[in-house]
């Protein structure tokens, strides 16, 4: 297997899990509130909840910092382009740079909060002040999931790879579902 599709097939990997994570932690944190508030606060379910919730918070913010690692010896987009060209695919490394070069300043700030907050904690600052400083919406933050995810699909296609990263709000969908269920649940016990 070429190092291009080796490094596609990680980033695929890194994709999904970006994207996933953070549709369940957006649906958990804001659509589902105050709907399923009583759900979720529930006795018996309380506790996954809460430990779902900043679980998935923290695994979307290292998946998408994963994808955007700078070292030479990471699987991240870096690489993939310098793989893409090696391998003759100039237009498809071009591509993801244009794709992403009006996110660059949202990048930087999403390494930063992951330098300073998720992976280290960096004593001389709160993790509220690393927040501040780097302030990055939700939306900002799914805009560049989907940039990213789009570029590595069309990059990896480009390489004849079919499983690719899923389009859509799927997880957020199947977050709302599974809290339905369990409203519906509660009220027939």
């Amino acid at each position: 297997m070429s190092k291009a599709k080796e490094i596609a097939h990680t980033l695929i990997e890194e994709g999904i899990k970006a994207r996933a994570h953070f549709q369940v932690w957006w649906a958990l944190r804001n659509k589902a509130l105050p709907k399923y508030y009583d759900a979720m606060n529930d006795f018996a379910y309380v506790d996954f909840f809460h430990a779902a919730n900043s679980g998935h918070y923290t695994l979307f913010w290292l998946s998408l910092a994963k994808i955007f690692d700078q070292d030479s010896r990471v699987a991240g987009l870096k690489e993939f382009r310098h793989a893409l060209r090696a391998e003759g695919m100039n237009k498809s490394a071009l591509a993801i740079h244009h794709a992403l070069k009006p996110h660059r300043e949202i990048v930087q700030r999403v390494m930063a909060i992951r330098n300073k907050s998720v992976v280290h904690n960096e004593h001389g600052l709160t993790r509220s002040k690393v927040y501040e400083i780097n302030g990055v919406t939700p939306n900002q933050l799914r805009d560049l999931i989907d940039v990213t995810c789009k570029s590595i699909n069309e990059a990896a296609s480009g390489l004849g790879l079919n499983n690719l990263i899923f389009d859509g709000d799927r997880a957020e969908r199947a977050t709302l579902n599974m809290l339905e269920t369990l409203a519906k649940g509660a009220k027939n016990a």
